[in-house]
């Protein structure tokens, strides 16, 4: 096997290896994220190709060799640019289950706090309630005594000064 066929061998071999692992993005990380760049990536190798068939390249002298390790450059930053591109979506990824765990957790706490502020609402409306009622029999018994005290002094003035010198 000659030096041409190795590289044209080598950059095939690079090119079926930048499809395998963009279908491996794509499943990992879902059509979604990871679409565009996949197909940045197959067009530029489609570019090339379509390139090379020009008559401008061919009548510029360039080799088969010299386009075959062209064809392995771009496919190796390919693969370098996808592999930073799992990167970045992994740590995306790690974020936003963190930030899932940490909403679950806010909202978990203002649950609690929910609860507990209203327990002590129930407890301060009960609070409320006892001394309205206790106001209530405070006026209930001023007005008793008021009511007592009333008829006393139509029958005798004196004693309305005795009682008003106690209280």
């Amino acid at each position: 096997m000659s030096i041409p066929d190795l590289i044209n061998l080598v950059a095939g071999g690079l090119q079926f290896i930048v499809a395998g692992y963009a279908l491996r993005l794509n499943r990992i990380f879902g059509p979604d994220r990871v679409g565009w760049s996949l197909f940045s990536a197959f067009s530029l190798l489609a570019l090339l190709h379509l390139a090379q068939s020009l008559a401008i390249f061919k009548s510029a002298g360039s080799s088969a060799t010299t386009m075959a390790v062209t064809y392995a450059l771009i496919s190796l930053l390919l693969l370098t640019a996808m592999a930073h591109i799992e990167a970045l979506f992994k740590e995306r990824l790690r974020l936003e289950q963190e930030e899932a765990r940490l909403r679950a957790g806010l909202e978990l706490e203002v649950e609690k706090q929910t609860a507990h502020l209203t327990r002590a609402i129930e407890v301060l409306q009960a609070e409320i309630d006892a001394r309205k009622q206790m106001e209530a029999e405070v006026r209930a018994h001023v007005e008793l005594l008021e009511a007592a005290r009333r008829p006393a002094t139509d029958h005798n003035p004196d004693m309305e000064t005795s009682f008003r010198i106690r209280f």
